[in-house]
């Protein structure tokens, strides 16, 4: 994906989700989702996109997500972002999501997030954007995951 404008890495995006109470990291935040449906977590996900070289952007990778009670799959919105070009960020494309059960939505984790400019997906040439995961299945687990950005 192409990202215009002032921008962060995933990794200073998820950083960033530290001081929003809880949940430190979007992948503890969709752990607890996995509780109300047929979810794949966004760690899960991005373990299949490093698997296959230049991956999958990440509407690709969330298409096999399930929907799980009220709210949208982040598949769902993104692809009405890649239907209309240049249009919302990653948080506004959120804001229609319900919350479920006790958690917080996404879009509630990522209210902290400052504005990344708006997103297509139509880059031919992606810059490849390495960051150090920022959550530990284990203590010994320590991946990196390969982000076209």
């Amino acid at each position: 994906m192409q990202i215009m404008g002032l921008i962060h890495t995933l990794e200073q995006r998820l950083n960033r989700m530290q001081t929003v109470g809880l949940i430190h990291t979007l992948e503890q935040c969709l752990n607890r989702m996995q509780t109300v449906g047929l979810i794949h977590t966004l760690e899960q996900c991005l373990n299949r996109m490093q698997t296959v070289g230049l991956i999958y952007i990440l509407e690709q990778c969330l298409n096999r997500m399930q929907t799980v009670g009220l709210i949208h799959t982040l598949e769902q919105c993104l692809n009405s972002m890649q239907t209309v070009g240049l249009i919302h960020t990653l948080e506004q494309c959120l804001n229609s999501m319900q919350t479920v059960g006790l958690i917080h939505t996404l879009e509630q984790c990522l209210n902290s997030m400052q504005t990344v400019g708006l997103i297509h997906t139509s880059d031919p040439s992606p810059t490849v954007c390495r960051y150090k995961a920022v959550h530990k299945v284990s203590s010994s687990d320590s991946r990196l995951c390969e982000i076209n950005l």
